[in-house]
């Protein structure tokens, strides 16, 4: 069994509240992570004026000294000749391996407007030491429709299907994990982070109370579940509530006051989720997600 650590973070290409372009910031939060990987959405590469026409992933990699995939959702022709093209899209880093990265382009719905934007989902394996590994895949929602989120998860159930092992799904989804478009994830085989440490949170009062101690104790412990229960009924339909809660399944979205979790965690195969943590305030309007996890290869 392999303890890791993994984390999601939106980006907004390094935009901060303040109105300004700072990577340096960006990379100090992703360092200030502490994890084994992270998956980046919204990341620039020589896409414009709003960035500087900088590498961001490059330049990400470089500051943090890790291993860099960059994976375009768009990829635009250059603004002048013997410029480069402009991309924007999915990253992932990691102070380890990230052996043979690929790009996936996920599917739209035909029957409804077109995207603004591609989508796609970036694979990869992350090798620590030479043994210990893990499948990790990055994706980033469509924001607008559901019937194009429901294609691209359709579409990214397809690609996952041969994935040997275990694996982790990390991304800005755009969407709820108990929404519609995300429930065939779960029919899938995926399983979102936050209710696997609601339901193991849930399952602990409920095995103490069939102990060896006294009765009252099992009786304490009902009582202390049912309280939980309520607790977790109030937080998904208020889940601006959830860090009162100490609930794991936090807001994440807009960063200044989450009221939306659409930033998430999906894990596959043999893995147990350890603790789940939204990060404080950053500088996007997203805040990062990050995960412990123990894996079984």
């Amino acid at each position: 069994m392999a303890r890791w650590r993994v984390a999601t973070y939106n980006i907004r290409h390094g935009l901060g509240r303040d109105g300004r372009v700072d990577l340096a910031r960006t990379a100090r939060e992703i360092a200030a992570l502490e994890a084994d990987v992270v998956a980046l959405q919204e990341v620039d590469v020589a896409y414009g004026p709003r960035s500087g026409h900088e590498d961001q992933a490059a330049r990400l990699g470089e500051w943090l000294g890790w291993q860099v995939a960059f994976g375009a959702a768009l990829d635009l022709p250059p603004a002048a000749d013997g410029q480069a093209r402009r991309r924007y899209g999915l990253a992932l880093l990691a102070p380890h391996a990230l052996v043979d990265p690929v790009m996936h382009p996920l599917p739209s719905h035909p029957g409804v407007p077109a995207r603004q934007e591609g989508r796609g989902v970036l694979q990869a394996r992350v090798v620590r030491g030479e043994a210990d590994g893990l499948d990790v895949l990055v994706t980033h929602l469509d924001n607008a429709l559901p019937e194009h989120r429901t294609a691209e998860v359709l579409g990214l159930l397809r690609l996952s299907e041969d994935l040997p092992g275990p694996a982790v799904l990390l991304g800005d989804m755009n969407a709820a994990p108990e929404d519609p478009e995300l429930a065939p994830l779960g029919a899938g085989g995926w399983r979102e982070a936050a209710r696997e440490l609601r339901a193991a949170r849930r399952a602990a009062p409920h095995q103490a109370g069939h102990g060896t101690g006294p009765a009252a104790d099992g009786g304490a412990a009902s009582h202390a579940a049912l309280r939980r229960r309520g607790l977790d009924r109030l937080v998904r339909k208020v889940p601006a509530l959830a860090g009162l809660a100490r609930d794991p399944a936090r807001p994440t979205h807009p960063a200044r006051f989450p009221v939306r979790r659409i930033d998430s965690v999906w894990v596959r195969g043999d893995v147990t989720m350890r603790d789940l943590a939204v990060g404080g305030l950053v500088a996007s309007d997203h805040r990062p997600v990050t995960a412990t996890l123990d894996v079984t290869a």
